[in-house]
């Protein structure tokens, strides 16, 4: 079941389909999240001084065509989406971090 995710929701910009539907295939080791959302050089952005409060999650965008969708990874702040749940990433974005090319946006259910 899906938690709250009324929480920030940031996607890199390269991978974000606004409006698509997609699911949830795998939760993120907290240290692994961690590492993504640090810059190449190890240090926070200033955007995010708490990497620990995203959960980071797999997911795979859904084909109406029943091709093989792209597999990229969302993070989630204050929340999750469990394993196999369906979502779509809503149209308004903005830049978040330009450091990490990473856009902030919310989770539709």
């Amino acid at each position: 079941m899906t938690q709250d995710t009324n929480g920030r929701t940031l996607v890199f910009s390269y991978d974000y389909k606004p409006g698509s539907e997609f699911e949830t295939i795998a939760h993120l080791q907290p240290g692994t999240t961690i590492r993504l959302l640090r810059t190449v050089d190890g240090e926070t952005v200033s955007e995010i001084s708490q990497p620990d409060e995203y959960t980071g999650h797999v997911i795979r965008y859904e084909s109406s065509g029943g091709a093989l969708e792209p597999t990229t990874i969302l993070f989630v702040r204050e929340g999750r989406i469990s394993t196999g749940e369906s979502a779509s990433l809503d149209t308004d974005a903005s830049m978040f971090s330009s450091r990490l090319n990473l856009l902030a946006t919310t989770v539709e259910r």
